[in-house]
């Protein structure tokens, strides 16, 4: 009995050990078994693509006290205008039968999607 307590506190070390050292992200793990799976550089390059894009932390231009790294997605359209203000252009749009709304903030450089219920489901940094 002893000796099996014993073991599972050595394991649960070798795993507390394995997670302070690492530090992995759900992420990379996911990468981690789809990778050799997959065996197709395309899908590797994109899931790493959209892991550094959801890491990535935008920079508000210097001078502007905007918090852009406030924003994220799920927010309700009224929060993200409290913190951008209002958008320089407003479209609706067909997306597979789904009404969305686009909203495009020009000196933020941001475009941002959002559902029929004013959530945020896509937030895009706008080229120059």
């Amino acid at each position: 009995m002893r000796l099996r307590g014993l073991v599972v506190l050595v394991l649960a070390a070798g795993v507390g050990y394995w997670i302070y050292k690492t530090r992995p992200t759900v992420t990379s793990f996911v990468d981690g078994l789809t990778r050799p799976l997959m065996r197709s550089k395309a899908v590797v390059k994109e899931s790493e693509s959209r892991r550094v894009l959801s890491e990535a932390v935008p920079a508000a231009p210097e001078g502007e006290d905007v918090k852009l790294t406030m924003i994220h997605e799920g927010m309700k359209r009224a929060e993200i205008e409290e913190l951008i203000g209002k958008p320089d252009s407003f479209q609706q749009f067909d997306d597979e039968g789904k009404v969305r709304f686009r909203a495009i903030y020009v000196a933020a450089r941001r475009i941002i999607v959002y559902e029929e219920g004013g959530r945020a489901v896509s937030i895009a940094v706008a080229a120059q």
